[in-house]
């Protein structure tokens, strides 16, 4: 059996508010979140649900039992495929970066950040819903992480991604 229930929030206040609907509680098993990109699709490929089902056939086809919680989006071709996510309910633990998923959320960038980097948009759309959840779950902003951080031998979130300068856009939005 394979954990998933695919959503899509087109905005962060969307999402905010899908948050303010259910107890921090339920995953209080959650310390910290993990950031990844996804290398490959990157935003020029992504069609968002249709993009979400194939990939859940990709884990599923990897015999995990779920997988990354959220996948974030901007610059799709179609702007409608842009924003928040979800492939493993957040209550649930995923199957994202080894020694951390019993304790983490797992959030997937989608593009290859050892190329690209984030564009103002894209940092945007993710500190902000990094912000929403930790604010709903009530981490700290020092409670991010990158994949390459959890004994991994990959570059995960990408070498352009600075875990330093996410953490602190994070505490600049949740005014901290």
């Amino acid at each position: 059996m394979f954990a998933s229930d695919i959503r899509q929030w087109s905005t962060t206040d969307a999402f905010k508010s899908h948050l303010a609907q259910h107890s921090a509680s339920v995953c209080s098993w959650v310390n910290f979140i993990v950031l990844h990109h996804t290398y490959k699709p990157v935003a020029r490929d992504w069609r968002g649900l249709h993009s979400m089902h194939a990939l859940k056939r990709y884990y599923m086809s990897l015999g995990w039992s779920a997988g990354p919680h959220l996948f974030i989006c901007h610059g799709a071709p179609n702007p409608a495929h842009d924003g928040i996510f979800q492939l493993t309910p957040l209550n649930m633990v995923g199957v994202h970066a080894g020694t951390c998923n019993p304790r983490s959320i797992g959030i997937e960038v989608v593009g290859n950040f050892d190329v690209d980097v984030w564009s103002d948009q894209l940092t945007t759309l993710v500190c902000t819903t990094i912000a929403h959840l930790m604010d709903w779950r009530g981490l700290p902003s020092l409670a991010i992480t990158g994949h390459r951080n959890c004994n991994s031998p990959k570059t995960c979130p990408g070498q352009n991604v600075i875990i330093p300068d996410v953490r602190s856009t994070v505490a600049q939005i949740r005014g901290r």
